[in-house]
């Protein structure tokens, strides 16, 4: 598979191309930079181990119960949506992405059924204007790769925005990425933290947290909190080596 298109707000070539590291891997990759793997035949494998610890959070949070309905802030190709939708037939699911032909050159060429419903807008002009009122099981963000995010969705605001699209018995995850040293990571955790509540989780490689290497960090809070039980559940699910922060420990990295 080999399909572009060009994104009419950022002027960013998307692509689709084979990934040589799997059999049936789909990249997407935007203005050069790789975004998302897809397994085309395969929603149940999660290359990348950012993705995987979502996965834990998110199967360890929910239990037994199953979450009728997901919101995604920041499409890509769509990758957790395809896993959710293999984990739990008919769940309703709303991705917001920023670039109008996004979603729909993805689901063209790497289909989705049902197809997710598709939202273009700025992710925090959504939550309060096309969003408002709605409540997700579940809410995904996924929109950080470093400093260079917009700064209007890395305020208090915008995640007290998004704690309100939460359900009651809701989950909230924010993958981010920051370069070695984490400051960025830092600073947004702390700002992520002011709003959440020390109950949140961090979970990301040891050699991420300590700043010695860039990469992805994923942060979660439960409306009903975290069990230790449930804490426990996710760090054995890894992938490892993995350290999973809360509490004062959660606050102290962030240097507040």
């Amino acid at each position: 598979m080999q399909a572009s298109v060009r994104l009419s707000r950022s002027g960013q070539l998307a692509e689709l191309f084979p990934d040589a590291l799997t059999r049936n891997g789909v990249v997407l990759s935007i203005g050069g930079a790789e975004q998302s793997h897809v397994e085309v035949d395969d929603p149940s494998f999660l290359l990348h181990d950012y993705i995987r610890r979502m996965r834990s959070i998110i199967t360890a949070g929910f239990g037994d119960e199953c979450p009728s309905n997901a919101l995604h802030l920041g499409a890509g190709a769509l990758t957790l949506p395809r896993w959710l939708q293999h984990w739990q037939p008919g769940l309703a699911q709303t991705v917001v992405d920023y670039e109008p032909e996004l979603v729909q050159f993805v689901l063209q060429h790497l289909p989705m059924h049902p197809k997710p419903e598709s939202v273009v807008d700025d992710a925090a002009a959504a939550l309060i204007e096309q969003l408002a009122g709605r409540a997700y099981d579940l809410v995904v963000v996924d929109l950080f790769n470093s400093d260079q995010a917009p700064g209007h969705l890395t305020t208090a605001e915008f995640f007290e925005n998004c704690l309100a699209r939460v359900s009651p018995r809701g989950l909230l995850v924010v993958n981010f990425g920051d370069d070695a040293g984490m400051r960025f990571a830092r600073r947004l955790t702390s700002t992520m933290v002011s709003v959440l509540g020390p109950g949140a989780l961090l979970a990301a490689p040891d050699d991420v947290l300590g700043g010695g290497s860039e990469g992805n960090l994923v942060l979660a809070a439960a409306a009903r909190g975290f069990s230790q039980g449930q804490q426990n559940m996710i760090w054995a699910a890894g992938p490892h080596p993995d350290s999973l922060l809360s509490g004062d420990e959660l606050i102290a990295w962030t240097g507040s």
